[in-house]
């Protein structure tokens, strides 16, 4: 039988776990000043959000999160800038395929550097979740988020279905931004992703 009272008990605990997360995540963000912050405090995001959904939702939340941040410090950061600095790189190539002359040239390079553009947001997705539940070299995580994402088009779809409702949810109620913020993003795309991922690997910072 349906019981009521322990879905409501469970719904209060995720809803609180994950307004914790977000204020911690932000909390740790602004400890590197942004900086050097907010790629640690991302995995250190979503390895407790893993743990939470694939393992145990009763967790020592704070402490865990604090662990993954040390553990992760190093390599978050190496993996966060390659991302950004790669990202950027296509911003600027599509401002400057902007000014130049309508050719045949022009719209090669534009349909080249747009087909780049998708396959890095696809591997944006699954970049993190990979990260924080295997224990892979360095440029294996981007490889692999990419082949994941093509793999599993489904969950991928369901992915970005789920993101644009978290989209839709936070513009007409800005307030959950602040309230929920970057833990109900991870936790769609943790979710999601955990739907491909094997529960008996642990991540490479399992304390």
């Amino acid at each position: 039988m349906f019981d009521m009272s322990r879905w409501y008990m469970r719904l209060g605990n995720w809803a609180f776990n994950l307004v914790l997360l977000n204020i911690l995540w932000f909390l740790f963000s602004l400890s590197g000043l942004f900086i050097l912050g907010i790629f640690p405090a991302t995995a250190a995001l979503f390895a407790v959000l893993r743990q939470l959904i694939m393992e145990d939702e009763d967790l020592p939340v704070l402490k865990l999160f604090w662990n993954k941040f040390k553990s992760e410090f190093m390599m978050s950061n190496l993996i966060g800038y390659l991302i950004l600095i790669f990202g950027l790189i296509l911003y600027v190539d599509l401002r400057v395929l902007q000014q130049l002359d309508n050719n045949i040239l022009q719209l090669v390079l534009a349909s080249i550097t747009v087909v780049i553009g998708i396959v890095y947001l696809l591997t944006l997705l699954y970049i993190f979740p990979l990260f924080v539940h295997f224990n892979l070299k360095f440029l294996q995580y981007p490889k692999h988020a990419f082949i994941l994402a093509v793999a599993k088009p489904f969950q991928t779809i369901m992915m970005l279905g789920g993101l644009a409702i978290v989209y839709f949810l936070y513009m007409n109620f800005p307030i959950l931004i602040l309230v929920f913020g970057m833990s109900l993003i991870s936790f769609v795309m943790m979710k999601v992703a955990s739907f491909s991922l094997p529960r008996n690997v642990f991540s490479h910072a399992v304390e």
